[in-house]
């Protein structure tokens, strides 16, 4: 079977509803110390695995079969390990939701299996004490983001709301700083690019061409020429949803 999936069928003659991907959880999370690790937390145990390997190419197998995306949530180094394996025994891409811990051996297999990198960079900033807490000496593999985009993965960046603030802005500067302003940077040489995070955070491109859907953000700013630690502060001035206004804000009025 080819990498990836097939667009998933509109539910409106809008086209822009569309039947979202299976979601799969194979593991905790990083503050309950449940994540699926290769290593050992310091109070013992490896966190859980919420899913047999078997299960898992079950429930990916009939999601293929029935024409739909998959998106597998994998903290853990072992998770993502695991979730890796399974698409590679599938034949097939779709996305990991997380991979906030990865081993070295695994970071170019996105690529090479078409398995898009769905990060949230505002944990990064939220979970710093947890990660010195509960994964120390493995700062460099967490969340590394420019690892991924250097490996050729498709990385996405998003919000991870309810979880976290669904407001584009802030995982974009946590993406840039790996920090909150002012705050020494996790990793620093995982930082983003703000051309790269803008990129990331986007379905389409930065600057439209000729002929493509009028999805369009107009800012009060030029994020690429703003200070970083300015860029949650980004306003928008409005947006177009296929050239249709769908927000102006009443200063424009």
């Amino acid at each position: 079977m080819a990498k990836g999936a097939a667009p998933a069928p509109p539910l409106s003659g809008s086209g822009r509803i569309h039947v979202g991907p299976l979601k799969i959880i194979t593991d905790g999370s990083l503050g309950t110390t449940t994540a699926w690790c290769c290593d050992a937390y310091p109070g013992g145990g490896h966190g859980r695995a919420l899913v047999s390997a078997a299960a898992l190419d079950d429930l990916m197998g009939r999601a293929t079969a029935a024409g739909l995306g998959l998106t597998i949530h994998a903290i853990g180094d072992r998770a993502c390990t695991q979730v890796l394996d399974a698409y590679e025994r599938l034949g097939r891409g779709g996305r990991m939701e997380h991979a906030q811990l990865l081993r070295d051996e695994d970071l170019g297999r996105f690529a090479a299996l078409g398995v898009t990198a769905s990060v949230q960079p505002e944990h990064l900033v939220d979970d710093r004490e947890s990660m010195a807490l509960h994964w120390p000496g493995r700062d460099r593999r967490t969340f590394p983001f420019a690892s991924l985009h250097a490996s050729g993965a498709h990385l996405v960046l998003g919000s991870d709301a309810p979880v976290a603030p669904l407001d584009p802005w802030r995982w974009i500067e946590a993406a840039v700083l790996r920090a909150k302003p002012g705050e020494r940077p996790w990793v620093s040489e995982e930082r983003l690019p703000v051309a790269v995070a803008l990129a990331t955070s986007m379905r389409g491109p930065l600057r439209p061409g000729v002929g493509a859907i009028a999805d369009l953000v107009l800012l009060d700013a030029d994020p690429l020429r703003s200070d970083p630690e300015q860029l949650a502060e980004t306003a928008v001035a409005a947006t177009l949803l296929g050239g249709e206004p769908t927000h102006l804000d009443p200063a424009l009025r």
